[in-house]
């Protein structure tokens, strides 16, 4: 009997990859992604919209809980043998597909008849097709990118006389120092100047801002370390402990539209998630600059898959091809807070109206100019996860001093980077 269930569960297995090979050739393009929310209802409507103007080339949307489950899902079918034919990655997963050949090279489909010509390329924002070539190879296109923002609520500034921004550092400091307030008089703080959650991102920005790195230029160690980097996270502690809130998941948000707080960081797409819950008049600024100005860039890329069927892999470059196409990309970028990926859409009438809806909005993504990337080592994944849990959450929490919390988080990261 025992022999048979066995016989059954292997049958029933090698079905099942059977059906989903058959159901991936037979239904189109599969594209595994993390959108949700908003930013998935934007991406069906354009899936949708590419289907019905593209027949006999659908696209199957196909959403993943988080970002980790995509990852977890990815690697799990590559190692299965059954991948999606495209799907989002960030780029340290891109280096692992690299290494084991899953990935395929686009620089093929960017020559051929239906590819991109160089104005083309030199369209797509400063360093976005350098940061997707590997050895001279491009095996990516961006997708979903974004720069941080800072939000602000420009009547409580107006209580303390402030009528802009904070522009450097010095200013957001004392900026927040201002807007902090016991409105009671109970001895409690019930305004804070700002708030914000445990974010490796907010101190990597700090840290280029301050002239440090976040790994050695060859990539082999962590550099984070350094004076520059422990002068940062003093900052990002005083700033969010002394004269603002660290908060859990999205509640520094909700205090924010609440009216609760004078200014926060967010992510550009923060603002597809607070529409309308704010009654204030808000505006956006650009980060505040350290020692220079700087910023690095978040979000992921997409690729065709190695193992996709040769018309899945055309029908594939062209659905990247049109998503990234100025009109397309300005409709993304307009509807949802991520960058639109070419220069030339940022003047489409879309997104010139755009700019003029959200104070402040055209600034931000100038960041682009002199923005950079993350490591792509295939380590940084876990690393910028030791980054965020060893270093700055312990940092933020007061369980270690800055320099003690980024000694260790650089041992934990150099671990990640030796054991490749």
């Amino acid at each position: 009997m025992r022999r048979m269930l066995v016989c059954v569960a292997l049958a029933v297995t090698v079905g099942a990859l059977l059906l989903s090979a058959c159901s991936k050739r037979d239904t189109g393009v599969q594209f595994w992604h993390a959108m949700g929310g908003p930013l998935g209802d934007t991406l069906d409507v354009l899936v949708a919209e590419y289907n019905r103007t593209h027949p006999g080339q659908e696209v199957q949307s196909i959403g993943n809980a988080n970002y980790e489950a995509l990852s977890q899902k990815i690697m799990g079918a590559v190692a299965a043998g059954q991948p999606p034919d495209l799907a989002q990655v960030y780029e340290a997963w891109t280096a692992e597909l690299i290494e084991n050949g899953s990935v395929e090279p686009l620089t093929e489909y960017v020559n051929g008849p239906n590819g991109l010509s160089a104005e083309e390329l030199a369209d797509f924002l400063p360093g976005m097709i350098e940061n997707n070539t590997w050895d001279g190879v491009l095996y990516s296109v961006p997708f979903n990118k974004s720069v941080r923002a800072l939000y602000w609520n420009k009547d409580l500034f107006a209580t303390e006389g402030l009528t802009h921004a904070p522009t450097t550092w010095a200013e957001y400091m004392d900026y927040a120092r201002r807007l902090t307030k016991d409105l009671d008089g109970d001895g409690q703080v019930d305004q804070w100047g700002t708030a914000g959650e445990i974010s490796a991102w907010m101190f990597e920005n700090l840290l280029i801002q301050n002239g440090g790195a976040v790994v050695t230029p060859d990539g082999s160690r962590a550099a984070f370390d350094a004076p520059e980097g422990v002068e940062a996270l003093e900052y990002m502690v005083k700033l969010l402990t002394e004269y603002g809130k660290v908060t859990g998941g999205y509640e520094y948000q909700n205090d924010f539209q609440a009216g609760k707080v004078g200014m926060i960081e967010g992510s550009t797409v923060s603002l597809s998630f607070m529409k309308d819950k704010y009654t204030f008049h808000m505006a956006t600024a650009p980060l505040p600059v350290g020692k220079q100005s700087g910023c690095l860039v978040a979000g992921t890329n997409v690729v065709i898959f190695a193992d996709a069927p040769v018309q899945h892999k055309e029908a594939a470059w062209e659905f990247i091809r049109w998503f990234t196409s100025p009109e397309v990309t300005a409709r993304w970028a307009a509807a949802t807070g991520y960058a639109p990926v070419r220069k030339s859409a940022m003047d489409t009438p879309l997104m010139v109206r755009r700019f003029e809806e959200v104070e402040g909005w055209r600034g931000v993504f100038d960041q682009f100019t002199f923005a950079g990337y993350e490591p792509r080592t295939p380590a940084w994944y876990a690393g910028r996860k030791a980054l965020q849990e060893v270093g700055v959450e312990s940092a933020l929490r007061k369980q270690k001093a800055p320099l003690e919390a980024l000694t260790d988080a650089a041992a934990a990261v150099n671990a990640e980077l030796g054991a490749r």
